[in-house]
């Protein structure tokens, strides 16, 4: 099926040139396929440029006239698809196979070499993912007490303040005030299903509520107390649980834990530790908050070990023992790299009062 549209008929030696330039200029029309003959390249677009956004149209290089386009059937399903004939084969190698997507905020991490592409690799996110509104390129890694981390805005209106969906659950969020990964989803999930009626659950490290609020969702019966040290995503908490309607069964705690853990101190039967590169050093009050009898920590450790799991169970265990305390190790998994050579760790404990 063809259609007639106003297009940018270009010389071939400069067609990438401008190709880039109508996407920057937001005229290059995505929903029909670009064609070329012996001399030209022909861009659909929605308006003429004038000459001061397309020079080449002074030098001879580019002309404007109308002409007949095939419509694109169906669009891209992947990044990959969406940036083929744009980059080389060589650089469509380099393309990250995953990215975070949180409510219609998209971040992404490029090699070096795909970063002069970045606002090219934007738009094609966008395409492939049409409910994304703006584009974030990773500038740095997450930083300070708070696991905040820098961005650059690469497409779209820079808007970071978003509402993300997970299991029945709503989140609002800003990703340039808060830490929050998608890439947990599954593991929030595997948590929330061994909740048992009736049981007190301390998220010790709590962020905007993820793991509190599906445990609350997910078991109703349950009391859960969420701490949370950074004042954005505490107010992001407390919103939250009144957005999912889980007041009854969610308290947020604001402050680090270390000082505010005796509203719960000896009674929580299962214990989050969300806290991958510094968990360890709560292990004090972690046990101080846990049930002498017996509880489950869930407890996320990072290390660049080569034997993640292993490296991450003797420096718990050791923590753990030296506090007077039994610790059964009952599941383990490597979850993600967070840097090079760096991975993130999952365990279950069980402890209990030597």
């Amino acid at each position: 099926m063809s259609e007639t549209s106003l297009a940018v008929a270009v010389k071939k030696h400069k067609a990438e040139e401008v190709r880039r330039r109508l996407l920057s200029l937001g005229i290059l029309r995505t929903s029909m396929k670009v064609f070329s003959d012996d001399e030209y390249v022909y861009f659909p677009v929605n308006r003429s440029p004038n000459p001061d956004e397309l020079p080449e149209l002074i030098m001879g290089n580019a002309i404007i006239q109308e002409a007949n386009f095939n419509k694109l059937t169906t669009k891209p399903k992947t990044l990959k698809e969406a940036m083929m004939g744009v980059l080389d084969e060589k650089l469509i190698d380099l393309l990250p196979r995953s990215f975070d997507i949180i409510g219609n905020v998209a971040i992404i991490e490029l090699d070096e070499r795909l970063r002069p592409f970045a606002k090219d690799i934007a738009s094609a996110l966008k395409l492939v993912h049409k409910h994304v509104d703006t584009v974030l390129l990773k500038a740095g890694p997450s930083t300070g007490e708070y696991r905040i981390r820098q961005y650059d805005v690469i497409a779209g209106s820079g808007k970071t303040l978003t509402e993300h969906r997970e299991h029945g659950c709503r989140y609002r969020l800003d990703v340039r005030e808060v830490f929050f990964t998608p890439r947990l989803s599954g593991e929030r999930l595997r948590v929330a299903s061994q909740v048992r009626p009736n049981e007190y659950v301390a998220d010790m490290f709590a962020g905007v509520g993820p793991f509190s609020i599906t445990i609350a969702k997910m078991q109703p019966s349950c009391k859960v107390y969420a701490f949370e040290i950074n004042p954005a995503a505490y107010k992001f908490l407390e919103e939250n649980i009144r957005l999912n309607k889980v007041e009854d069964r969610v308290t947020a705690i604001f402050g680090d834990v270390r000082h505010n853990y005796g509203i719960l101190e000896g009674k929580a039967d299962r214990l989050i530790m969300n806290l991958p590169f510094s968990a360890e050093k709560y292990l004090d009050v972690a046990t101080k908050i846990a049930k002498p009898s017996g509880a489950v920590i869930h407890f996320y450790g990072a290390t660049e070990d080569d034997d993640a799991v292993e490296a991450v169970k003797v420096n718990v265990s050791s923590i753990i023992r030296s506090l007077g305390f039994d610790a059964k190790f009952f599941w383990a998994k490597e979850l993600k790299e967070v840097a090079p050579r760096k991975v993130v760790v999952a365990l279950d404990i069980a402890i209990s009062v030597r």
